[in-house]
């Protein structure tokens, strides 16, 4: 989940015949999508469990703020792999 459809993505773009494009691959394309929602909902669930706490999300340390970090930076590198795609 974390990160795989995009990577899928650049990977297939990278092993391509040089000097052709390959077609573009709408699946994989609104996977990768799809798995960045997923991380985005992840995301806002865990922030939102740490606001019921009264925990401050910029300076707890626990579970959730972690969990949060991983899927906040599987969520920015999907975007990169995204816009490297396009």
């Amino acid at each position: 989940m974390h990160g795989r459809k995009a990577y899928e993505l650049v990977k297939e773009f990278a092993d391509g015949e040089k000097g052709h494009l390959k077609i573009f691959n709408n699946e994989l394309f609104e996977r990768a999508i799809e798995e960045c929602n997923e991380h985005h909902n992840a995301l806002q669930s865990l922030i939102r469990k740490m606001q019921e706490e009264g925990l401050e999300v910029q300076t707890a340390r626990n579970a959730e703020h972690y969990g949060a970090l991983i899927h906040h930076l599987s969520l920015i590198r999907n975007k990169r792999c995204l816009m490297a795609y396009v």
